[in-house]
């Protein structure tokens, strides 16, 4: 039986996965002096702080 704590925490990874990936793809989209650029990479730090920030709580809490 899994615990509901750790799905939760999945369902973040996946979510902080999602906008991780999708802010690093328009990174190459987007003009490099264009304020959406700064928005595509704002977006991938916090993709991948969630992304950290799960793992670290999934592992202090083992």
């Amino acid at each position: 039986m899994n615990d509901p704590k750790i799905e939760a925490l999945r369902g973040f990874f996946r979510i902080g996965m999602f906008i991780a990936v999708c802010g690093f793809l328009m990174i190459f989209v987007q003009p490099r002096d264009s304020p959406e650029f700064v928005l595509s990479v704002c977006s991938a730090a916090i993709g991948g702080a969630l992304m950290l920030g799960v793992a670290l709580i999934t592992r202090l809490s083992r």
